[in-house]
């Protein structure tokens, strides 16, 4: 059993993920800070539900390491700023890995990253903090991933690929090799994304992107 004591944040699906992962490897939860639990009723059963992440507070920053729970959508900011709200006062993000990742020793996890399972990062990758690299994610070799970015499930990035801050990459993209995609970009389910892309598009499918108020066709 880990010395550590882990408190999550968030009550939804990501939150009883994380925690299924933390219990297969023997780490210590000491509650969940939800208004309620929605999802993984069973893994949170025996853990302390505090309602309100004021009640963080009353745990002291050396004690505990938190775990961001709070999944990440298009948009919806709440993830991001509560990993910031914390931080500042002085509270650790613990980067949580599935045992069934596939993580290079040569790659750089920051913290608050999370690997799930069956993701792969491989060597030369590096990806920054608060960011979800999801279920059955492949990064391959020399990739880097920004700050609050989810790759959601089933997406793939070759080789040498640059992800920015805030980015949003949907199930199922594929992302060919040496491809930029901007800031505050959200790429879409089953994008095949060839060309890179510019900070605040959003792309649905291969071709057509939507910068602003205009439309672009990536043919």
């Amino acid at each position: 059993m880990s010395s550590t004591n882990y408190l999550i944040i968030g009550g939804g699906g990501h939150a009883a993920a994380l925690a299924e992962i933390l219990i297969k490897q023997n780490k210590k939860i000491i509650g969940v800070v939800a208004p309620k639990i929605t999802a993984g009723e069973i893994i949170f059963d025996y853990v302390e539900h505090y309602l309100n992440d004021d009640d963080v507070l009353n745990f002291n920053t050396k004690d505990i390491k938190l775990v961001n729970g709070i999944g990440s959508m298009p948009y919806k900011s709440l993830r991001e700023i509560v990993f910031n709200r914390f931080k500042k006062l002085g509270y650790v993000f613990a980067t949580v890995v599935s045992d069934s990742a596939l993580v290079s020793d040569y790659s750089v996890l920051a913290d608050g990253v999370q690997v799930m399972n069956n993701a792969v990062i491989n060597i030369g990758s590096r990806v920054g903090e608060n960011s979800i690299i999801n279920t059955s994610v492949s990064v391959d070799h020399d990739c880097s991933i920004g700050e609050h970015t989810h790759l959601a499930p089933g997406t793939t990035l070759s080789g040498q690929v640059i992800i920015e801050n805030n980015v949003h990459v949907a199930t199922g993209a594929n992302v060919i090799n040496n491809i930029t995609i901007g800031n505050n970009t959200i790429i879409g389910v089953g994008a095949n994304i060839t060309k890179s892309v510019l900070p605040n598009s959003i792309v649905y499918g291969a071709r057509s992107v939507i910068k602003g108020l205009g439309i672009i066709h990536d043919n």
